[in-house]
């Protein structure tokens, strides 16, 4: 994993030939933030594959607007605010990886997004929370599905929601943890309702972090 802060005040657009990269045409009426996010993340990634032996001076978009990954590396890239990261591995041991950064969510943000974010069995959970705490649950739960769609995704082609997953109870005060994510709907053939996964959750200070990784497809030989 790489991870990077940068600062959009400071961004124009001489830091992508000074990192040897191409302003992509996709990009060019974006906004500055825009810009600046997509540099940073692509940056992240290409430190990321650097420590894995594997040098690319850019990395293209697929039509649906995913990474195009150099095989036989697999990642994911996030940003927020002002903190991008990329975590990325090699097949056959990573099949699919997800990352996800977010700002906390404040209490009340927390409790308007919550019905959209958690299945009713997250919301039992949290019930007896204090606002704090909830907002917590919350933005993580909201990151650790977000991970596990860009773990997924790219394996199934089948678009999932919020509520097509959930995650099994975790302490969300803990500076960092595990917790156990289970999907709700079948995706494919080999990830079928049920199918658990591990997801990896961190206190960054003013952000939420987490990462989802697959190995082995299951029913694969």
């Amino acid at each position: 994993m790489s991870l990077t802060t940068f600062d959009v005040q400071r961004f124009d657009d001489s830091a992508f030939p000074f990192h040897g990269m191409a302003l992509p045409d996709s990009l060019s009426r974006a906004v500055t933030k825009r810009r600046a996010e997509y540099l940073a993340g692509r940056l992240c990634a290409r430190h990321a594959l650097a420590a894995l032996d594997i040098q690319v001076n850019a990395l293209g978009s697929l039509p649906d607007r995913q990474v195009d990954w150099p095989t036989p590396s697999r990642g994911a890239i996030t940003h927020a605010h002002d903190l991008a990261a990329a975590l990325v591995g090699t097949a056959p041991d990573h099949q699919g990886l997800g990352i996800d950064a977010e700002r906390w969510l404040t209490p009340e943000r927390a409790d308007y997004l919550a019905s959209s974010i958690l299945t009713p069995r997250e919301q039992d959970i949290i019930d007896a929370f204090t606002p704090e705490q909830r907002a917590r649950a919350i933005t993580l739960t909201f990151s650790l599905k977000e991970s596990l769609f860009k773990a997924l995704y790219p394996l199934t082609g089948t678009r999932f929601y919020f509520h097509d997953a959930w995650v099994d109870t975790f302490d969300a005060t803990a500076p960092a943890g595990q917790c156990t994510l289970v999907l709700a709907r079948a995706l494919s053939a080999s990830w079928q309702p049920g199918t658990r996964l591990t997801g990896d959750f961190a206190n960054m200070g003013a952000h939420a972090l987490t990462a989802v990784m697959t190995g082995a497809i299951p029913g694969a030989a």
